[in-house]
């Protein structure tokens, strides 16, 4: 935990010489981050059940139809399968983190902000892992611009999270 407080207090002075939200905002997003996440988790929870849903479905269509699941193999190497599993078991953990984070987010406790970090490093490792494995540099850049806007919105509330 301590390389992750290491790389938190880095990115906070990255983001220091930024322009600040108002702070009625910030109170704002502070104080609601609890039910925010929570409707995060909740629909999140509705996709991945969505996700192993499909990926049964997929698994036992080309398991059923052998030549295009061979053809579809060859277009990237045979990666984009296990890019599928280990996005999915990474959003599994973000979600379960995300989950945690609830209870000491809605008492403004910094371990619950150190949650929402920890969750939100594991969404861009995720992005990270499957533009690569996918050969997909759209998905790189659309990765990099998303954690620095969600890297953003995350330290302009990190002071309003006390620790006990």
């Amino acid at each position: 935990m301590e390389s992750i407080h290491k790389l938190e207090n880095m990115m906070g002075e990255w983001l220091k010489p930024l322009p600040h939200l108002p702070v009625e905002w910030r109170n704002w997003i502070s104080k609601n981050v609890w039910w925010i996440t929570l409707v995060g988790v909740v629909i999140s929870v509705f996709g991945i059940l969505g996700l192993f849903s499909a990926l049964s479905f997929f698994t036992a269509t080309t398991n059923h139809y052998g030549p295009l699941y061979t053809a579809a193999t060859q277009t990237h190497g045979g990666l984009w399968k296990l890019s599928i599993y280990i996005s999915l078991a990474l959003l599994v953990a973000t979600v379960v983190v995300e989950a945690m984070a609830i209870s000491p987010l809605k008492v403004m406790s910094k371990k619950g902000w150190d949650l929402l970090f920890l969750a939100y490093l594991l969404s861009v490792v995720s992005g990270v892992i499957g533009a690569v494995l996918n050969v997909d540099i759209f998905s790189l850049i659309t990765t990099a611009i998303g954690a620095a806007i969600g890297a953003y919105f995350l330290f302009e509330i990190r002071s309003h999270f006390k620790k006990a």
